[in-house]
């Protein structure tokens, strides 16, 4: 039973409100793999929206891997896919200083041995495609913008290059945090550039197929480059 759980939710974007609540049961155990979600027409009237709201939340919920509907059963909580586990890792975070941190810490748990298993596995083509978008970060510094696009795909591609389907998604699912932070952080002047230097050290280790210079190479651009400019107290040996 769920009816208890929900309440009734205002104001814009009625959708993104009923999937976060539905995330934030699924998180505390109210809702466990399997459950079945009440028809649409039950949740529009316990919610208090129009069906249309509960409609587009429940389509959100299936894209996200979280949600599957089964002709003529209904609709069902799903928890153990890897696109369940990664929507949910990204549910609710945002752009405050503590959720940068703690992004920051996920960067520093995950990207430095993501860039040594890159340049175990990395193909030509791998490094063709990095080498190919720190040509476009430059570009972007030079005509006066922060690279933040390429930046982030540069951190996309590195992980494609591990040629680990996990590793992909879980990186495609804080992207767009990832961007984020990595915006906030190319704002110093100067910083883009060094961003840009460290990607290049970075993408050199990766082509030598050196994994402990790649993981080095990592741990100086997270530590040296990304998060001073956020957290200032955090820089070092730059």
């Amino acid at each position: 039973m769920i009816q208890s759980e929900l309440h009734n939710l205002q104001g814009q974007r009625l959708h993104e409100s009923i999937v976060q609540r539905f995330h934030d049961l699924i998180q505390n155990g109210t809702l466990e793999h399997g459950s079945k979600l009440p028809p649409e027409r039950v949740l529009a009237e316990q919610l208090k929206v129009g069906r249309s709201s509960v409609r587009e939340a429940i389509r959100t919920l299936e894209l996200q891997g979280l949600a599957v509907s089964k002709q003529g059963s209904g609709t069902f909580i799903n928890t153990q896919s890897l696109d369940a586990v990664t929507s949910l890792m990204t549910s609710g975070l945002g752009a405050g200083e503590a959720q940068l941190r703690d992004i920051f810490e996920v960067r520093h748990l995950l990207e430095p041995q993501l860039a040594a298993l890159a340049a175990q596995k990395a193909t030509p083509e791998d490094v063709e495609r990095l080498a190919a978008i720190l040509e476009e970060q430059q570009r972007q510094i030079m005509e006066g913008e922060t690279g933040v696009d390429a930046d982030t795909k540069f951190h996309f591609a590195l992980a494609t290059a591990t040629h680990n389907a996990a590793l992909v998604k879980v990186v495609s699912a804080v992207e767009d945090v990832l961007r984020q932070s990595c915006d906030q952080s190319l704002q110093q002047p100067g910083r883009p550039e060094r961003s840009l230097e460290s990607h290049h050290q970075i993408l050199e280790m990766v082509r030598a197929g050196d994994h402990r210079g790649a993981r080095e190479a990592m741990e100086h651009h997270l530590t040296a480059v990304e998060p001073s400019a956020v957290f200032p107290s955090t820089a070092v040996g730059e």
